[in-house]
């Protein structure tokens, strides 16, 4: 079954670590007919825009998810700052969080623990 998605003019997208533009001024319409890593533009984090400690956490596990030739430093880098996040926090709940990452990283499912962490992202912006 192929994943359909479109994309809007001038985003990226990254697929199995290559940055594709879409450089026309119209949206393109994709079909990926087979397993790849991808991820939209909007999504992406870059090491600059890293405030807390599970933005870090997010960081190193995009990392693997689009650069898997680079897996065992990042999956280093990951394990320091999972560490770090849980320590970071008091909060049991966030503690949880930060276990439930882990194990998904440990079962190499890298996208279903970006939509995790992107889902408190949004939890937490809707509360400020």
């Amino acid at each position: 079954m192929s994943l359909k998605f479109r994309i809007p003019a001038g985003e990226k997208i990254v697929v199995n670590g290559a940055v594709l533009t879409n450089t026309s001024n119209k949206a393109m319409h994709f079909s990926l007919e087979n397993d790849a890593s991808i991820m939209r533009e909007r999504d992406i984090l870059l090491p600059e825009d890293v405030k807390t400690p599970l933005e870090n956490v997010y960081l190193y596990v995009q990392l693997m998810y689009i650069e898997p030739d680079s897996h065992d430093a990042h999956h280093k880098s990951f394990q320091d700052a999972a560490q770090i996040a849980f320590l970071s926090t008091t909060d049991n709940d966030e503690r949880n969080r930060v276990f439930e990452i882990v194990g998904l990283v440990g079962e190499k499912n890298y996208y279903t623990a970006l939509k995790l962490l992107q889902k408190y992202f949004k939890s937490v912006e809707s509360e400020s």
